[in-house]
């Protein structure tokens, strides 16, 4: 159908009459097109039939002509011109009336005709101009009385939108509209205010400094930073009266604490997410950061624990209460350092160290995985944004705070077979040897799912992500590398023996994770051309049925890029033994406990003392039960060529003792050696005529 053809056809069935045009509105809003507004001997008829709709008597009669200039308005921008004088006429007036569709349709009919040409100077000066200022009067006394709450947030959304295309016209209302954003960023001390209406007026607030035009608009902004950054240090020294506050002493509030708490704390999100939307808005002008007082405030939020306390008394109702409330402000923190770092970049790697340093203090301590959660991304966004770590410090640190939360795909020593404890009881002369039957795992029903709820499974994701921004650190120590390495290496022949149920409830994330530690796995193994050529099978593995297949096959055939002048350290490199594991790798495998529980033979033969050392086992790595058998790091994966004979390490100090008892092997008996007869050896040496001469004949 043409699209005139289609204009009539809505104006002769759909909006025969006021009540048709009522009950038909959601079809008639569907069916219109830009084509159907197309310039046409049907379009008076349109814009004669909206106005009609509009000075009807009847209510629902306005809506739907409201509605349908709203339309008109966002599909054709001359219509919008050619009838916003009218349209304007109708809808200003309405904002008086108490129906909360009327004023809902009249707002944004009214929003759409101000923003939508201000590209043409002449309607700006005859239509725009003179009615912005009554629009912004009338909302703002609206915004304050009425009870709606989506009509609330409807028109400070609209005075977002519409101060930064008039700033001078809202200059004289500048005090009215700080007044009204504050109001809902106060606090609530019953229930937290509602995060959407607590966005809405943090928006308005973050785009007030407009106002000042060009040249003053810096400085409000500035103003603005300065004020919210007090009002948030003054709600968090109220929550923290019965612990130590490094820089200032801590308010002694005499206000009741079943009200101050959740205030304070109300006040403290909201001055984080009016700081967040402060660093988003745009200026004119550049401004200068105050990066030293966002980031001092943000590390007291961050570095606040619930151990020390004040030396004088306390009262234990409140001190627990504050307690309670310091997970939040840990929350509260990770979104402010989060948005901090998106917003100026590396211009926060001065301060990287010391947020890094706390983030990594409690991941290292038992808490939820909600507060888990939280530190997690704000690790990821601070290694992305900033500059690389340049402590080994604190790099190694965090990679140990991290690592463990990967691990726990691996069975736990919990679950593997303990037969050194079945063992322990009998008698060292017993020769019978403790057995199990192959499959016995699988009917053990000790191990729970890995990750039994939705933040578990994003936890896990988390922190395989930022385990990988761990690894790309050229600074992080090289035991803690190789542990690493030989860890995701685990865990990667791991996953394909675990059922997607005892990994996680969700059967989404068990794909997810796959990808991620596949994709992992094939950085390690690319570290350049000869390196990725020995590892290919581990590519293929890791990116098969995988959009990026194409990209890395074609690297590790055609290499565009020269190869390196040093040579890089080979696969047999990595302490995948526990002859080639250092003193300090093992301490700190154990502390990680990414150590198996190692037994003794109890058959073992009494010649096996007399024989010599055998070759070391491969330091075993925990394996889900469904596998018959834990799993253990391969040597060397299956796309590699073999390792070397294993040599007696060269160390530069005395090998210290390891007090963990010999891994288990098996011996075979000693070659059979040939005996020479001693009789042989008495015999003597014939004598040896030198007169005679063979060649005399």
């Amino acid at each position: 159908m043409e699209a005139g053809h289609q204009l009539k056809a809505l104006l002769q069935l759909q909006l025969g009459s006021d009540s048709y045009a009522v009950l038909h509105l959601p079809y008639i809003l569907a069916s219109l097109t830009p084509e159907c507004l197309v310039p046409s001997a049907h379009s008076s008829k349109w814009t004669a039939r909206i106005n009609s709709l509009l000075h009807s008597k009847a209510a629902d009669a306005r809506w739907a002509g409201l509605c349908l200039a709203h339309k008109s308005s966002v599909l054709s921008k001359p219509m919008m011109i050619d009838c916003a004088q009218s349209w304007i006429g109708v809808a200003l007036p309405i904002l008086s009336v108490q129906s909360t569709p009327i004023l809902s349709a009249a707002i944004r009919l009214l929003r759409v005709i101000f923003s939508g040409a201000t590209d043409v100077p002449e309607f700006q000066r005859q239509v725009a101009t003179p009615n912005v200022s009554k629009f912004t009067a009338a909302l703002i006394p609206l915004a304050e009385q009425h009870l709606d709450a989506e009509l609330k947030i409807l028109i400070m959304s609209t005075l977002t939108l519409i101060i930064p295309l008039y700033p001078t016209l809202h200059k004289t209302s500048h005090s009215a509209l700080s007044a009204l954003a504050l109001k809902f960023l106060n606090g609530n001390p019953v229930k937290p205010t509602n995060k959407a209406l607590a966005g809405a007026a943090s928006r308005l607030y973050s785009v007030l400094h407009f106002t000042g035009g060009k040249v003053g608009a810096a400085n409000l902004w500035r103003k603005s930073v300065e004020e919210t950054l007090a009002f948030g240090w003054t709600a968090f020294f109220s929550l923290r009266t019965t612990f130590h506050v490094e820089g200032q002493r801590p308010l002694m509030s005499m206000e009741e604490p079943l009200s101050s708490i959740p205030l304070n704390l109300d006040r403290v999100r909201l001055s984080v997410l009016v700081l967040c939307d402060l660093l988003k808005t745009t200026t004119h002008r550049p401004v200068q950061v105050p990066l030293g007082p966002l980031i001092k405030f943000a590390v007291a939020l961050l570095s606040c624990t619930t151990d020390d306390q004040i030396d004088q008394h306390v009262d234990t109702s409140v001190r627990a209460m504050q307690i309670a409330v310091t997970p939040q402000i840990w929350n509260a923190a990770c979104e402010l350092i989060s948005c901090i770092a998106n917003c100026v970049g590396h211009h926060l790697s001065s301060s990287l160290n010391r947020l890094v340093t706390c983030v990594a203090f409690h991941l290292e301590q038992r808490i939820g995985s909600s507060e888990r959660l939280a530190f997690l991304g704000t690790l990821q966004v601070l290694l992305t944004k900033c500059q690389p770590l340049h402590s080994t410090i604190t790099a190694t640190r965090l990679a140990k705070a991290v690592l463990p939360l990967t691990s726990i795909v691996l069975a736990k020593q919990a679950d593997l077979p303990d037969t050194e404890n079945e063992t322990s009881g009998r008698s060292k002369k017993s020769k019978k040897r403790a057995r199990e039957f192959e499959g016995d795992e699988i009917f053990k029903l000790s191990r729970d799912i890995v990750c039994p709820t939705a933040e578990d499974g994003e936890v896990l994701l988390a922190a395989f992500s930022v385990l990988r921004l761990i690894l790309l650190n050229p600074n992080l120590s090289p035991t803690m590398h190789s542990i690493s390495c030989r860890v995701v290496l685990s865990i990667l022949l791991a996953l394909p023996q675990m059922a997607p149920a005892s990994l996680s409830p969700d059967s989404k994330l068990y794909p997810l994770l796959l990808e991620q530690v596949q994709e992992l796995n094939a950085e390690m193994g690319a570290g350049s051309t000869s390196r990725m050529s020995k590892s290919l099978g581990l590519v293929l593995s890791g990116t098969l049925g995988n959009s990026q297949i194409q990209r890395d096959v074609e690297v590790l055939l055609h290499p565009r890029l020269p190869p390196l002048v040093r040579s890089l350290p080979f696969v047999e490199s990595l302490a995948l033994f526990r002859a080639e594991e250092s003193q300090e790798e093992m301490d700190t495998r154990q502390s990680l406990g990414l150590g198996a529980p190692e037994t003794e033979d109890s058959a073992m033969p009494d010649v096996a003392d007399t024989l010599p050392p055998p070759k070391p086992d491969v330091a075993p790595i925990p394996a889900p039960t469904p596998a018959p058998a834990p799993i253990a790091v391969p040597a060397i994966p299956s796309s590699l060529p073999p390792p070397p004979p294993i040599a007696k390490p060269v160390v530069s100090q005395p090998t210290p003792v390891v007090t963990e008892p010999p891994p288990k092997v098996s011996y075979e008996a000693p070659p059979a050696r040939i005996e020479v007869d001693d009789g042989d050896k008495n015999e003597e040496m014939p004598s040896i005529d030198m007169d005679s001469d063979s060649d005399s004949e």
